[in-house]
């Protein structure tokens, strides 16, 4: 199975600015992408995706295409289907696509090999990358405020104790992977998903100033 590893990693952020260039752990986030991505070795070819000339330079020194992404696919509302088809359609024909993540700062080389082999061998559309989710976010502890009222969000826990809840598990943001058809014809919504599970303390997916900084502090601890 012939796979690209993409990276997507556009110049703005909102929330954190220039997050895909941040630093943890003395490299930036992209380029900590790219060495996984590399160093899996499962892939054909691996590429950034980006509009920014900084970030396409993080590419300098490694196996990797710079894939300049036109500026249209690169906005706030742009969404991953248009830029895995640009990549498809700029960088040749492959039988399936991985995206990994920059923000996900601590996914291991062996986490995008298990994801890749996963749907290789099971024949899914896509699979993507878990892990147990926390108890305390369990959907049956959840709840609404009516007014000052707390009321159930899906149904009465009875303050089951946690480990008696079912265990759950939730999408971790660090490996998306699709077969070719999914990407080009179905935009990305695939019927048949499969989970590859990650281990908690590799889950962890920075969308604030606080996750960059707690990055850095168990990236240096």
């Amino acid at each position: 199975m012939r796979t690209l590893g993409l990276v997507p990693a556009r110049g703005g952020s909102t929330r954190v600015p220039r997050k895909n260039l941040a630093e943890v752990g003395g490299r930036s986030l992209v380029r900590r992408a790219l060495e996984t991505a590399v160093a899996a070795g499962c892939f054909e070819t691996v590429a950034v995706s980006s509009d920014d000339d900084e970030t396409l330079a993080e590419a300098d020194g490694l196996d990797v295409v710079a894939l300049r992404r036109p500026p249209e696919l690169a906005t706030e509302t742009a969404r991953a289907r248009e830029f895995a088809r640009h990549a498809f359609e700029e960088l040749g024909d492959f039988d399936a696509l991985a995206i990994v993540q920059c923000t996900s700062p601590f996914t291991a080389p062996e986490d995008v090999r298990g994801a890749v082999e996963l749907l290789e061998r099971t024949g899914a559309e896509s699979v993507v990358t878990v892990c147990v989710a926390d108890a305390a976010h369990h959907p049956l502890k959840m709840k609404r405020l009516v007014g000052d009222r707390l009321e159930p969000y899906l149904e009465e826990d009875r303050l089951t104790p946690s480990h008696e809840l079912e265990r759950l598990w939730v999408r971790n943001g660090s490996v998306y992977v699709f077969r070719r058809d999914v990407v080009l014809e179905k935009g990305l919504e695939a019927d048949d998903v499969r989970g590859y599970e990650m281990p908690p303390e590799r889950s962890f997916d920075i969308d604030t100033e606080r996750d960059l900084a707690f990055a850095r502090f168990l990236a240096d601890g």
